[in-house]
């Protein structure tokens, strides 16, 4: 036992002493001539080692390089693609044998990635995807299927022979597998000339287990994201797919957490999400699948999609249960609370937590105008909407559909439906961020809505009763009240059918002032104040902070109303007239028929404010139309007395001497 254990120890010491051997005779710097004039020779691209090169000899074959980059292809400014502080990689020897390439895990610190893309679209990328896609396409790539086998695929039955196997491995490809990459501290630059952006992720660290090309990893990865209009920090875990020909991507199960603020986004906003992403390189296209998003009030899922391109386009198809535009208009607005804040600059090589948080230096908040604008103008949507539930300036809609569409900045919802108290709405509006205040117009349709119920949303108007039929045609600038108020112009046109006026009963009113002009004890309010109505019409014009009508009309079975007036959109005050003909029966307190009245124009105001209106009938212009009614009827009986007295002498000459007599 003993002589096995020296004999062990002796084999060891040789092993050691051979690797030192190896070590001091191995000429680095050829070594690195050679790499230098292999990558030329199958990239076109010049690799540059300025640093050490150091070899380890067991327990595998590896090597450390530092202060290495590969430069940029030809029609570049000249600069790194990739740089690297220190790499670090081993190879297994055995598996050699075996025609497998089994790299240890590769650890890259301080490395730099300069991504460029030039004003024709050509990526300092595209020569090295191009390379990768010809191998593929040739046969000649790697193959991926047995990168973590255990080496079972090279066993031969009995009667295979020892040449056969030679050329068996001669013919296979040699697969390649990769225990893991670790990336420590790295930046990523990515330069659009088309665009004149720049963004940087920096802190970025990335840890890959057990990597080999078709098949699927755990993935972890953080980094603070810096762009002209957008700052913050990422954390992600998830599965990670790469294609054979290394054009391809997936990251599945995937959980991302964003913490971001800038020009795009005022104040401190949190992102969360769920899904599974796929990027295509050729097409420079990412998809989200069995999407869930969380921003805020703002909950998603569906699918989206992001094409990188001068100008970057954004398809959806997203679906919420409920949308507060309410809550998520406070949220964007400026001087949101910010979010908790960490240090950014925290050592993150671990896989990430849950939480995300933005850099200390980047909570300053934007307009939320501003922001949709920048937002808006850098990118291109276009997608569909739906929600259950929707929350807008106290109004409730259920079912809503509604199409999105932006470009350059000028945003389109085209169609917009939904269901709304009862009814329907379509809609469609049309926003200009690129001009500040933003500029819109909107058209929609309300059908067979229950008017009580949205006036007292919408308004906290309560005395409107029936079914109504709404259009509206409005442009202004701005979304405050104040600017609302300033440039808001358009028209309105609303139809009430089977409905009542509640707070106010227009016969009653009527009774009350005809007891008050005869003298006579006024008529007790009745219990309920009301005035039933067949058809309520109006037409109005909406501008200079004004709405006005001139034919406002009510038709019920007593009463044929007119109207005209106005609302001033400030105070909220009223000033209306409504020209009210008695057309029906109203009986006095007595039971008597108000006759009189039929026919008779009565002036009824409105005052007060339309949240609280006040009714007034005109006295005095009811008194005046009285004593001249009552002054005509008195005139018809004095005639009938002389024409029956006197009417046999005077005989023609009698209209003659009424007429003399002012008569």
């Amino acid at each position: 036992m003993k002589k096995l254990l020296y004999g062990l120890g002796a084999l060891l010491l040789l092993i050691l002493l051979a690797g030192i051997i190896l070590i001091q005779v191995v000429d680095t710097d050829r070594v690195k001539r050679v790499l230098i004039e292999q990558t030329k020779e199958k990239t076109g691209r010049t690799l540059v080692i300025n640093g050490d090169l150091s070899w380890r000899f067991f327990p595998s074959i590896g090597f450390t390089v530092t202060d290495t980059a590969l430069l940029d292809p030809p029609g570049f400014e000249g600069g790194n693609t990739l740089s690297i502080g220190e790499l670090s990689l081993d190879v297994a020897l055995k598996p050699l044998f075996n025609n497998r390439l089994e790299v240890g895990e590769a650890v890259l610190k301080n490395a730099r990635l300069h991504l460029i893309t030039r004003k024709d679209g050509v990526t300092n990328l595209d020569d090295l995807r191009q390379l990768a896609a010809n191998k593929a396409a040739d046969g000649t790539g790697t193959n991926s299927k047995t990168g973590t086998d255990t080496g079972n695929e090279t066993d031969t039955s009995s009667d295979t022979t020892a040449g056969n196997t030679e050329s068996e491995n001669s013919k296979e490809p040699m697969s390649f597998s990769l225990a893991g990459v670790s990336v420590q501290d790295a930046e990523v630059v990515m330069q659009n000339q088309a665009t004149d952006k720049l963004t940087r992720l920096s802190k970025v660290n990335f840890k890959l287990d057990d990597f080999a090309p078709d098949q699927t990893v755990p993935l972890s990865l953080s980094g603070n994201l810096f762009s002209d209009d957008l700052q913050g920090s990422i954390k992600a875990n998830g599965k990670f797919w790469l294609a054979p020909e290394f054009n391809r991507f997936l990251l599945s199960d995937l959980t991302l957490d964003v913490g971001a603020t800038g020009r795009a986004i005022p104040g401190n906003k949190q992102l969360q999400l769920q899904g599974q992403l796929a990027y295509d390189l050729d097409q420079k296209l990412a998809e989200f699948t069995e999407l869930n998003l969380e921003l805020g009030e703002l909950k998603v899922s569906g699918a989206l999609a992001v094409r990188h391109q001068n100008m970057p386009e954004l398809t959806f198809k997203l679906h919420t249960d409920l949308l507060n535009v309410d809550a998520l208009q406070e949220e964007w607005r400026s001087g949101t609370k910010p979010t908790k804040v960490e240090n950014a600059d925290k050592d993150t090589t671990n896989a990430p937590s849950r939480s995300a948080s933005v850099p200390a230096t980047l909570s300053k908040s934007t307009p939320s105008s501003e922001a949709s604008s920048s937002f808006l103008q850098g990118i291109n949507l276009n997608g569909d909407l739906s929600a259950d539930k929707v929350l807008m300036q106290g109004i409730e809609l259920e079912q809503l559909d509604v199409h999105i569409q932006s470009k350059q900045g000028k945003l389109e919802l085209n169609p917009i439906q939904a269901q709304l108290y009862e009814g329907q709405i379509e809609a469609e509006a049309k926003l200009d961020f690129t001009e500040q205040p933003t500029r819109f117009s909107v058209h929609q349709t309300l059908t067979d809505v229950n008017a009580d119920t949205l006036l007292s949303a919408a308004t906290s108007i309560d005395y409107i009763e029936g079914r109504a039929d709404v259009t509206v045609d409005a442009k202004g600038a701005g979304f405050s009240s104040e600017e609302l108020r300033k440039n808001l112009t358009g028209t309105a046109n609303i139809s009430v059918a089977d409905g009542a006026v509640e707070g106010v009963n227009f016969a009653a009113l009527i009774r009350r002032a005809h007891a008050q002009i005869k003298g006579l004890p006024l008529p007790a309010k009745e219990d309920v104040e009301k005035t039933d109505f067949s058809a309520l019409t109006a037409d109005f014009v909406i501008g200079k902070g004004m709405v006005s009508t001139d034919n406002l009309h009510l038709a019920s079975p007593l009463l044929r109303i007119n109207g005209e007036g106005k609302t001033n959109l400030g105070d909220e005050s009223l000033n209306v007239l409504l020209n009210t003909a008695v057309v029906g029966s109203i009986k006095g307190q007595d039971g008597e028929e108000l006759d009189e009245l039929k026919n008779i124009i009565l002036p009824i105001r409105i005052s007060g404010t339309y949240k609280d209106p006040q009714y007034r009938l005109d006295l005095q212009q009811v008194f005046d139309v009285y004593l001249s009614d009552k002054a005509d009827k008195e005139v018809e009986r004095l005639k009938r007395k002389l024409d029956e007295k006197l009417g046999d002498k005077l005989g023609d000459k009698l209209p003659g001497l009424l007429d003399k007599l002012g008569l």
